[in-house]
C-alpha cells in the first residue's frame, strides 16, 4: 500500500511544478547557472559535506567514519540539466554515507543553458580517473538521478569508448535516457506525472544538446552500447515521464543478454529513492545490498 507521506509530497510537488512557465524558469534557471553554485551552510554543517579543491570543477565529498577509501561513489545529481542540487540530494547522500563505508564524491557539473553537455563530460572524467587511483574499478560506484542517471549511463558508454576502465556498479535513479523523450508512450502519461514539465524537458534537453544531434548517445543512452559496462541497477516509478524508456531500456538489454538490476515501484514518482517518504527506505536498502554484493531483497 501506498504511503501517505508519498501521496502528500506528490501533491505539493503538483502544486509547485504545474505553475512555472517552461519559457520564464529557462530565463530564470539561465540567470541563476551564471554564478557558482553556493552549498546552503546549513547543509555542509548538518551532513558533514567537504569542498574539494584538488580539482577543475566544484565538487563536494561525504566521508563514512571508517574504511573510506576503499569505496568509492562517483554521484551526478540531477535536476534536468538545468537545475543545481537539492536539498534533498544532499540529505540522501548523507544518509547513504551513513550506511556505507565509503566516499561519495559530487561534482557540481556546467549546466545548461549557459553549457552543454560536452564541457560536463570533459569536467567529470578528470575526477573518474583519479578515483581509480585510489582504488579498484570494481570498487567504485557511478550512481545518478534523472538527468544525473542519465549522464551516468553516457559516462560509462563513453568509458568503454575509451577503453577505460568499468565501475564495478552503476545504479541509476528515474533516469532519463532519451533526451528528445522520442517515446510516444510519454504523452499519454502527462495527466499521472506530477513533477516534470515535458515541454520544459525538451527545452532543457535541446539547450544542453547544443548543436548535437539529440539521439547522441552521450545524450540519449538509450542508444548507446549496453554489453561490456559495469552492472546496471535502474530504479523507476510507475508515475513519471521516463517510466516507457526505462521499461525499453530493460526489453534492450534482455534482447542483448545483459542482466540488469530493475526495480519498478507501483505509483511512485519521480526520483522517488531520494524524497523523504517511507518507500524510499526499501529503495536505499535494495542501493545498499547492491553495492555490498548482498542478496538483493
Amino acid at each position: 500500500m501506498r504511503s501517505l507521506q508519498s501521496m502528500v509530497v506528490e501533491g505539493l510537488i503538483k502544486i509547485i511544478m504545474r505553475q512555472a512557465d517552461p519559457t520564464t524558469y529557462m530565463e530564470k534557471r539561465r540567470k541563476e547557472n551564471a554564478s557558482p553554485y553556493v552549498l546552503p551552510v546549513n547543509s555542509q554543517k548538518k551532513y558533514r559535506i567537504k569542498k574539494l579543491s584538488s580539482y577543475s570543477l566544484d565538487t563536494y565529498m561525504l566521508k563514512s567514519a571508517s574504511n573510506p577509501d576503499k569505496r568509492q561513489i562517483l554521484f551526478l545529481p540531477g535536476g534536468g540539466y538545468i537545475e543545481q542540487p537539492l536539498l534533498w540530494h544532499w540529505r540522501f547522500l548523507y544518509q547513504l554515507s551513513q550506511k556505507l563505508n565509503g566516499t561519495i564524491t559530487v561534482p557540481i557539473y556546467p549546466k545548461a543553458p549557459n553549457h552543454q553537455y560536452k564541457e560536463s563530460f570533459d569536467k567529470v572524467l578528470p575526477i573518474y580517473k583519479d578515483l581509480l587511483t585510489k582504488t579498484s574499478p570494481e570498487n567504485i560506484v557511478i550512481m545518478g538521478d534523472s538527468a544525473g542517471g542519465g549522464f551516468a549511463l553516457a559516462f560509462c558508454q563513453l568509458l568503454l569508448k575509451e577503453g577505460i576502465s568499468q565501475p564495478g556498479n552503476i545504479i541509476l535513479l528515474s533516469p532519463w535516457l532519451d533526451i528528445a523523450l522520442r517515446n510516444p508512450q510519454i504523452a499519454p502519461m502527462i495527466k499521472m506525472e506530477p513533477m516534470l514539465n515535458l515541454k520544459l524537458l525538451r527545452m532543457a534537453g535541446k539547450a544542453y544538446a547544443g548543436d548535437t544531434d539529440t539521439s547522441d548517445y552521450l545524450l540519449s543512452p538509450i542508444n548507446g552500447p549496453i554489453n561490456g559496462l559495469g552492472k546496471i541497477s535502474l530504479f523507476i516509478g510507475t508515475h513519471e515521464f521516463f517510466l516507457p524508456d526505462a521499461r525499453k531500456f530493460k526489453m534492450l538489454a534482455k534482447k542483448q543478454n545483459v542482466s540488469i538490476n530493475y526495480f519498478e515501484y507501483p505509483k511512485m514518482n519521480h526520483v522517488f529513492p531520494v524524497l523523504p517518504i517511507p518507500e524510499a527506505r526499501l529503495a536505499m536498502k535494495q542501493i545498499i545490498n547492491i553495492i555490498e554484493g548482498n542478496q538483493i531483497t
